[in-house]
């Protein structure tokens, strides 16, 4: 499944300080040995949509040297990098704290403060829009067509993508908890858009 990086420009909004993540993870279902908690992940900060076939194809290489099979994924929501840079400050000021009464362990974040700076970016608290993603497991296209057809007389249905597993339906905001439906599915506010998998001959 190759990666639609036209579709994805046209979906993203960039801005002076609005970026998006794209994200390699390992995730454990085709890969048993990994963790389920703390699965192998790599982020890259996408800038501008110039900037997107590069990120993709950086991405791409960097797990095509692990034997893990890697998912990508984009955030749904554009990511606030101000924010996030008053966020990994106040960190960083904790950090800073726990070495200075003795923690030797918490050093290691200083040598990785890029990595953590797109942690960060990630968090919920640095999201810089509110759309949802309507996620179906074991669902056919009928199904998906079904909720689309339902979110339609609700709100804006932004953007439909196939998954491993199902589909991701995203959709602008709105106040879902009247929202009935026969189609089993799972909400996430801010989550990650299955874009493919990579790394892949």
């Amino acid at each position: 499944m190759a990666v639609d990086v036209e579709e994805l420009r046209s979906f993203c909004s960039f801005g002076p300080d609005r970026v998006y993540l794209l994200v390699a993870i390992a995730r454990r279902k085709e890969n048993p040995e990994t963790s389920h908690r703390d699965p192998p992940t790599i982020r890259e900060i996408v800038e501008g949509p110039a900037d997107l076939r590069r990120k993709v194809d950086q991405l791409d290489h960097a797990v095509s040297r692990f034997k893990e099979r890697y998912r990508l994924y984009l955030s749904v929501n554009a990511r606030d990098t101000l924010g996030a840079t008053f966020e990994l400050r106040r960190r960083m000021d904790d950090w800073l704290e726990m070495r200075l009464h003795g923690n030797d362990e918490v050093a290691a974040k200083f040598r990785r403060v890029d990595s953590e700076f797109k942690s960060v970016l990630q968090s919920d608290r640095c999201s810089d829009e509110s759309y949802f993603i309507f996620d179906l497991d074991d669902a056919s296209a009928a199904d998906a067509d079904r909720l689309r057809e339902r979110l339609a007389a609700e709100t804006t249905v932004e953007l439909v993508r196939e998954t491993p597993n199902g589909y991701h339906l995203v959709t602008a905001p709105f106040d879902y908890t009247d929202l009935t439906t026969t189609v089993e599915y799972e909400l996430k506010t801010d989550g990650l858009l299955f874009c493919s998998y990579i790394g892949e001959a």
